[in-house]
């Protein structure tokens, strides 16, 4: 039996260190690029490039592999400023049952970006509106306050659902670069409210630095009632494989791909030791949105889906089984050589 043996403190430590980071849309490359590089050093990988907004690791265009996460995490934009009220707009799904939580305002002074303050977000018929600050602007940015808790293997935080993937694909890229294999990883800036569910803002322009005959894989979270679809009430270690995305309104993995994965790859893998398995938990629609709905690149694309899951029905609070991640980037090294 093969033994994969990434240290787990060593994921635990980069997800940590991510989510010690506020970063609202827009805001990545210059919030996140030194963080990144030092994880990119200490792996063995190369420093990240700026990319149409996106930070990409290695290089796309002589890829054999690519594995896309996002990199930044659902905010909200101020959109007007008085003395006893602060109105926001929501650049993502704002989950129906939110009422009222907390938030940190940050914008740019100058060249730096500066962590205004906390305050409370509240939501009624007229919108969402926050308790004044001091010096807050038009055109500031807002996240969901991070409370970073972990009991046992369970993590639980704001932005988890976008940070993890980061982590999940980093780690896995180094595994594959000392294997032998041609990789690059796409880190996005995407989160997006409309149209519903569309986050493809920035990694559709990736696509056309991407080599033609690369294989692409999606890296992110199954959550709430899309994990216990597939019969989870409690966040997995294991790794989950699905056949598409959005119910098939998003990217379908090819079928003869698919039916590898589920037939051959997938019971390989477990027979290795890999917790990984198939599943019909729902993969909502993220990065692979931009292949079906804003081709820009001229190639027929093979990619897959490798999920974690978790629960929290808001990004405000989510958490995580911490072995998902390792048994992610298990699986992503054991059959990414190997994708037909």
């Amino acid at each position: 039996m093969t033994t994969f043996a990434t240290p787990d403190r060593d994921l635990h430590d980069d997800l940590t260190r991510l989510l010690a980071r506020r970063v609202p849309q827009q805001f990545v490359t210059a919030a996140l690029t030194e963080d990144i590089a030092a994880i990119c050093r200490r792996l063995g990988l190369s420093r990240p490039v700026t990319l149409a907004g996106n930070l990409v690791v290695g290089d796309p265009r002589t890829a054999a592999v690519l594995l896309s996460a996002h990199l930044d995490e659902a905010s909200f934009s101020v959109t007007s400023v008085t003395d006893d009220d602060i109105t926001l707009a929501a650049c993502h799904r704002l989950p129906p049952q939110l009422t009222q939580c907390r938030i940190t305002v940050l914008g740019y002074r100058g060249d730096t970006i500066t962590v205004v303050g906390d305050t409370d977000l509240t939501r009624d018929e007229h919108g969402l509106h926050a308790t004044p600050l001091e010096d807050v602007r038009l055109g500031d940015r807002a996240v969901y306050s991070h409370t970073t808790t972990q009991f046992g293997h369970r993590f639980s935080s704001a932005a988890i659902d976008d940070r993890a993937g980061a982590v999940i694909a980093l780690t896995a890229a180094a595994r594959l670069h000392r294997a032998g294999v041609a990789v690059a990883v796409a880190l996005s800036d995407g989160e997006q409210n409309t149209p519903d569910g569309y986050f493809s803002r920035t990694f559709p322009h990736v696509l056309q630095q991407l080599h033609p005959q690369a294989r692409i894989i999606f890296v992110d979270g199954i959550f709430d009632n899309d994990l216990r679809r597939g019969g989870f009430h409690a966040p997995p270690a294991t790794a989950l494989v699905v056949p598409h995305s959005g119910d098939g309104s998003g990217y379908s993995v090819p079928p003869q791909v698919f039916a590898w994965l589920r037939d051959e790859a997938v019971p390989q893998a477990r027979a290795e030791g890999i917790d990984v398995q198939v599943t019909s938990a729902r993969h909502s629609r993220g990065d692979d949105w931009g292949m079906v709905t804003n081709p820009t690149s001229g190639a027929d694309r093979t990619a897959i889906f490798v999920s974690f899951g978790g629960e929290g029905h808001s990004p405000s609070n989510r958490n995580i089984d911490l072995r998902c991640l390792q048994n992610c980037v298990d699986f992503i090294a054991y059959c990414a050589p190997l994708l037909p």
